[in-house]
């Protein structure tokens, strides 16, 4: 997981990065002292997960939310202060963990996170699996649950750990599941991945030139990989 650590006293963002260095699959990405530098960071970087202090200089931990447009990291709050608690989580916090941080309690809710993360991809995977003829997707975000019919997706694409979907209706959906993941559920006959960071609706397809380009139906160009155009070529004989 992708982290970023935002808290105004080095000692404690040099504290729990040395904390995290032991646990598996978590990479340090980023980090910051203040609202500012955070909200830029998250903007950039595109963490899948941020650890928040609450009191930052003269603002809040929920100042920064407030003032991002939208997120998909999850959350976890770090901070001196019970009082919050409630509220953190309110704000869809996945825990909340008070200073000084126990470096057991930090690695049990570090497991938790990643156990639920797998668990939903599994769950999602396994209903594909046993039901062929399901025509829907389910796709969280932290501001939202989306039910989207196949037919609605024209195709999906990579960002580093988030997959963009775009749909017919030119709806725009940020998931913080990747390409990979959603590339084993979809339909292998309705979806072809045509490039690491592309997969595609083939019903939405138009055209494909040789030089690497499909042509969609709504004039959107999406790169082919010279290694996947044997695949489209033979596809569109």
């Amino acid at each position: 997981m992708r982290t970023i650590i935002v808290d105004d006293e080095k000692q404690i963002r040099d504290g729990l990065k040395i904390l995290l260095s032991s646990i598996d699959d978590i990479q340090i990405v980023g980090e910051a002292s203040n609202i500012k530098e955070a909200i830029e960071k998250i903007n950039e970087l595109k963490p899948d997960l941020v650890l928040l202090d609450i009191q930052i200089k003269d603002k809040t931990g929920f100042d920064m939310l407030d003032e991002l447009t939208s997120h998909s990291f999850k959350l976890i709050f770090i901070t001196a202060f019970n009082e919050y608690a409630i509220k953190a989580f309110k704000y869809n916090a996945f825990d909340y963990l008070l200073k000084p941080i126990d470096p057991d309690e930090l690695n049990n809710t570090i497991e938790r996170l990643k156990e639920q993360s797998s668990f939903d991809s599994r769950k999602q995977m396994e209903v594909f699996k046993e039901n062929k003829e399901l025509n829907r997707i389910v796709i969280k975000t932290t501001e939202q649950i989306y039910v989207l019919d196949l037919e609605e997706i024209v195709h999906c694409r990579a960002d580093q750990g988030y997959t963009h979907f775009y749909t017919k209706n030119r709806k725009h959906i940020l998931s913080s599941k990747t390409l990979k993941e959603y590339n084993e559920m979809l339909p292998k006959e309705k979806f072809i991945r045509v490039h690491q960071s592309h997969l595609v609706n083939w019903e939405y397809v138009s055209s494909y030139e040789k030089k690497g380009e499909l042509i969609l139906k709504n004039s959107e160009r999406i790169p082919v990989s010279v290694r996947r155009r044997h695949i489209v070529a033979e596809l569109l004989n």
